[in-house]
């Protein structure tokens, strides 16, 4: 029999659902096994009979036991075949837009991510101290009552305060929460647009822009992104030519290229949409960490023609899917009925947590620390991969992502895989293009992208790719010879 560890912070329940379950799979408790009674079992392991009951209710949960009115528990038959092996799991390769999601969101096995969209998870730990969830659980509303189809109330008053710090003007009945910037883009594009309008997106931009968009039927336009925000030559152009009622782009610290629009093409762009009745959709989920005073479309519109999106899944937390848009007055019951829909209302407890966390202040904090430890990574692993041969693109001096191109890199797919096999995680930039360009181009986390691993793989590829190059250089010259 196994015994329980009373010094451990697992419950003793658990403890006995976990000895009871090793037992099983080890086959020392064979299917169809009757297991001790709750009142033997309390004995033997010197607990109350409810503490075995609640380990046998784990067990029952999962399928592992059964209980058998007046007989006791018994083992069931299971089809377990032991932990999956790297060879078993089924991974789909991180070279589309979905695989690319299930490598973030589900693990790859990596232990270099430098193609994540997230913070370690080292720099996230304990800003959400279990007080502080304890707290908001015991909440009876937290827990029990449903959330306004809107948001919570309080969440939604927090945001708004902070919203009027950075100059939006905005009132809590103009906020909608959301799971997260990706829903809420999509409730905008279905309040506003139909099948076949035309939607503009950023040529690179954030990968799930455009999918996102062609899911719903809309035809995709892509406007170049530059150094210092989109190009608006182009974006005028696309709006004489095909009548695009809607465009989406990142103001602050741009995914995935790590730039900030310029104020002058701020006001260029707004002047655009005014002209054009264009539809801006600005999403600023990484503006907490931008530079105190940076500008964004929504502080110059007041949310006439900007719907502005964020979310706290990228510098709070990725388990928790809180993020919102606010809008004007005049499209928020079309966007709210797009959320009743699709979900009816997002999790309570959740947006309690993250209105909790805002107003105690520790969000503040983090956003400032998150923003610092970014400036110092930002700086070794800019010089790594310059040093490796990546070719960075000239971005601003914080924010999480570094833009380079890496010569000779061959097929980006056959790269990503290889990186895959040496325990790294990259990006490649044509997963990021609308239209299908950058081909040789990786987008780079900081804070991933400064270990020497990262710099030996990198240097072995742009090595043989300088190397191939020279070959070809010289072929010509050798037959004309």
């Amino acid at each position: 029999m196994f015994k329980l560890n009373r010094g451990d912070a697992a419950p003793l329940s658990e403890q006995i659902a976990a000895g009871l379950e090793t037992m099983i799979q080890r086959g020392e408790l064979s299917a169809g096994a009757r297991l001790p009674s709750v009142r033997q079992l309390a004995s033997q392991l010197n607990v109350s009979a409810f503490t075995v009951t609640g380990g046998y209710d784990r067990l029952v949960a999962r399928n592992v036991i059964a209980a058998r009115p007046g007989a006791g528990y018994y083992v069931v038959a299971s089809s377990w075949a032991g932990p999956e092996t790297e060879e078993q799991a089924l991974i789909t390769p991180p070279n589309d837009p979905i695989g690319f999601a299930l490598h973030c969101l589900d693990g790859t096995g990596a232990s270099l991510r430098c193609g994540s969209g997230f913070l370690p998870e080292a720099w996230l730990a304990d800003i959400v101290p279990a007080a502080l969830v304890t707290r908001v659980a015991k909440s009876r509303n937290a827990l029990l009552a449903p959330s306004p189809a809107q948001g919570s109330p309080g969440l939604r008053q927090q945001l708004s305060e902070r919203l009027r710090s950075v100059g939006i003007a905005t009132v809590p009945g103009q906020i909608i929460t959301t799971l997260g910037a990706t829903h809420a883009l999509d409730l905008v594009l279905r309040a506003l647009l139909r099948p076949g309008d035309t939607v503009l997106v950023e040529d690179p931009g954030y990968v799930f822009y455009a999918v996102r968009a062609r899911a719903l039927d809309l035809v995709v336009e892509p406007v170049a992104r530059l150094p210092d925000g989109p190009d608006l030559d182009a974006l005028e152009e696309r709006l004489e030519r095909c009548h695009a009622k809607v465009f989406v782009t990142q103001t602050l610290l741009h995914n995935p290229t790590g730039g900030s629009t310029s104020p002058a093409k701020c006001h260029r762009l707004l002047a655009l949409a005014e002209r054009h009745n264009l539809v801006i959709i600005e999403d600023d989920v990484y503006g907490d960490i931008a530079a105190k005073g940076a500008m964004r479309l929504a502080q110059l519109d007041e949310l006439r023609q900007v719907y502005y999106i964020s979310s706290y899944s990228k510098v709070l937390s990725p388990a928790l899917r809180v993020g919102f848009v606010a809008l004007p007055r005049s499209a928020v019951d079309q966007v709210l009925e797009q959320k009743i829909l699709g979900v009816l209302g997002t999790p309570g407890l959740t947006e309690a947590v993250v209105e909790a966390t805002l107003d105690s202040g520790l969000y503040q904090r983090l956003a400032l620390k998150v923003r610092t430890k970014l400036a110092l990574f930002r700086q070794g692993a800019s010089r790594l991969l310059r040093e490796s041969g990546v070719q960075v693109a000239a971005a601003e001096a914080d924010g999480l992502f570094l833009w380079g191109r890496i010569p000779g890199a061959g097929d980006a797919d056959t790269l990503v895989r290889s990186a895959l096999q040496a325990g790294i995680f990259l990006a490649k930039g044509q997963m990021f293009s609308p239209s299908g360009r950058f081909e040789d181009y990786f987008r780079f986390n900081v804070a991933h992208s400064s270990d020497p691993r990262l710099g030996i793989f990198l240097s072995r590829v742009t090595a043989q790719g300088v190397a191939g190059s020279n070959v070809r250089q010289l072929r010509p010259a050798s037959s004309g010879a």
